[in-house]
């Protein structure tokens, strides 16, 4: 795989992680603001295991391509942490740190894992300019 779809992968789990952080944050604010607006479709646990679906296969192909390029062992790290908290939330999330504390961990993930995809997506593109005025 290209450095191209590498660098599109970053910025594909960078837009899951960024969309699961405003649903977060707006489906309590919708609650508060339309408490009789039907949210059937907007079910936490569904969104964030679908979510979820979406966001492990790009983080990981993009990680793995970026760190075989760059060797940055941050990048990784934040990854699979990022990624970690995010299926320990999304699973069971609610359950053990209930609904302020599910809030909490997945921002906090999400920023984790945003700003790791995004320091990888600079190392490669960097990497690329660097492989490109080298020859």
């Amino acid at each position: 795989m290209d450095t191209k779809a590498q660098l599109l992968l970053d910025r594909i789990s960078i837009s899951i992680s960024t969309l699961c952080a405003i649903h977060c944050i707006g489906v309590p604010l919708l609650l508060v603001l339309s408490p009789n607006l039907v949210l059937g479709m907007l079910d936490d646990h569904s969104f964030h295991i679908f979510l979820a679906w979406l966001i492990i296969p790009s983080s990981l192909l993009a990680a793995f391509l970026g760190c075989a390029k760059h060797k940055d062992k941050r990048v990784m790290s934040g990854i699979l942490l990022g990624l970690t908290s995010l299926i320990f939330t999304a699973l069971w999330g609610h359950d053990i740190l209930g609904d302020i504390g599910e809030v909490v961990v997945t921002i906090a993930s999400t920023i984790v894992l945003a700003t790791s995809h995004l320091r990888n997506y600079k190392l490669c593109k960097n990497s690329v300019c660097n492989q490109c005025s080298k020859s």
